[in-house]
């Protein structure tokens, strides 16, 4: 008798999922998460979230009102030991004081339920909040999007100082974008079409009307995404001047020199999802490369940001429900696939980053087998080649309401 080969049950969950998968605008996994959520709540909530997103506009620093409880309390730091959860999931751990506090990265920080970590250093959120993404911020600063598990708690988006303290309410869950280098923060209510640019510390920097959604920030310039009949839109928030922009920018490169373009087409048995890389340098925007029903399964791809160096586009190759996914590279000179696909080219998660030396990634991972229903989850660091490490021992997924929701959550 055989052992089923680990990756054979992850093409198979893979395939199935194919079927079923969805078309995310803007965020992959994460975004589709966010917002399956915010539809489900919005539709019984929606009148209690405008009042509060009005609050949260006029009074930056208040908590938000339908949490009903005090804000996050500053990150852990005692020289007694204190009932917090371990990255082991069996005894609590204990803290200690430090003389200096830690700063947080993007490389260091991860969240396990409710509490953010780096080092040796825990931020206790809120109780009960779940976190669905957080970006970290220079300074050390988070932005966090998350909903409580208790009660129908809507989704909301908010800054955090390096301790946890919320500094600006950003309104309802809806879409945001971080700086390469975490000095400005771009973020559009669930609730509301103005799009507000914030820096690390909180300070709005300025705002616009606008129906398309956020795609990036480079600098001063921020990117919105819009369809065909409006295009995208290039918007300089020191001087006020736009450029238009072709439709469907999701992402664009550290340089500024090339955008990611994601869109839809309708197909025999579904929506064929396509992808571009566009050449923001030319008036003409010429396409470089384009990738839509054909090769080695380009429609899986879902392109998410490029990496550092902008030597390749990630994302996800497909998505179960929006539940998790399969990590995907693709290189963008060419459109080569350098992770994610077929056999044992993949590896399936819910959030996940690629480091900043372009050749390394650390990933939530779903360790189940098969993959779905998902019953495992372990933080994991790995290469393109896909040797992986454990970092945070195995956890299992939470399943709220039908979906299933990871322990650990990974920086944007």
């Amino acid at each position: 008798m055989t052992t089923p080969d680990p990756q054979e049950h992850e093409l198979q969950s893979l395939l199935r999922s194919h079927a079923d998968r969805v078309d995310v605008p803007g965020d992959f996994a994460p975004g589709a998460i966010a917002r399956r959520r915010r539809d489900q709540r919005t539709r019984a909530t929606l009148g209690a979230v405008a009042a509060v997103a009005v609050i949260a506009v006029a009074v930056p620093t208040v908590w938000s009102a339908d949490r009903g409880t005090p804000p996050p309390v500053p990150a852990v730091s005692t020289s007694s030991t204190e009932a917090l959860p371990s990255p082991t999931g069996s005894t609590p751990v204990p803290t200690t004081r430090q003389t200096e506090q830690a700063t947080a990265t993007r490389d260091t920080a991860y969240a396990l339920d409710d509490t953010i970590r780096f080092g040796d250093t825990v931020i206790q959120l809120e109780k009960d909040t779940v976190v669905e993404s957080f970006a970290v911020l220079a300074g050390g600063g988070f932005v966090l999007q998350s909903h409580l598990s208790t009660g129908a708690s809507q989704s909301e988006m908010e800054i955090l100082s390096p301790t946890g303290r919320t500094v600006a309410a950003l309104g309802a869950s809806g879409m945001y974008a971080v700086s390469a280098d975490g000095t400005r923060v771009v973020a559009k209510s669930g609730t509301s079409d103005t799009v507000v640019v914030h820096d690390a510390a909180g300070v709005e920097l300025a705002r616009r009307a606008d129906p398309r959604e956020v795609a990036a920030v480079v600098g001063d310039l921020v990117y919105l995404g819009g369809d065909g009949q409006q295009g995208s839109l290039e918007w300089n928030v020191s001087t006020g001047s736009t450029r238009a922009l072709p439709a469907h920018v999701v992402a664009v490169s550290n340089d500024g020199r090339r955008a990611a373009l994601r869109w839809s087409v309708a197909g025999d048995a579904m929506d064929e999802a396509c992808w571009a890389v566009v050449d923001l340098t030319q008036p003409s925007f010429p396409r470089t490369v384009e990738r839509c029903g054909a090769g080695e399964n380009p429609s899986m791809f879902m392109p998410n940001a490029f990496s550092s160096r902008g030597t390749y586009l990630v994302g996800s190759m497909a998505v179960d429900g929006g539940y998790w996914f399969s990590a995907g590279v693709v290189r963008v000179a060419d459109g080569s696939t350098a992770l994610g696909g077929t056999g044992d080219a993949t590896v399936s998660g819910w959030t996940w980053h690629l480091a900043d030396d372009e050749s390394t990634f650390v990933i939530s991972r779903n360790t189940s087998q098969p993959l779905s229903p998902a019953t495992g989850n372990t933080l994991q660091s790995c290469s393109l080649a896909l040797g992986c490490t454990v970092l945070g021992a195995q956890q299992r997924p939470l399943d709220r309401d039908g979906t299933t929701e990871p322990r650990y959550v990974l920086p944007r």
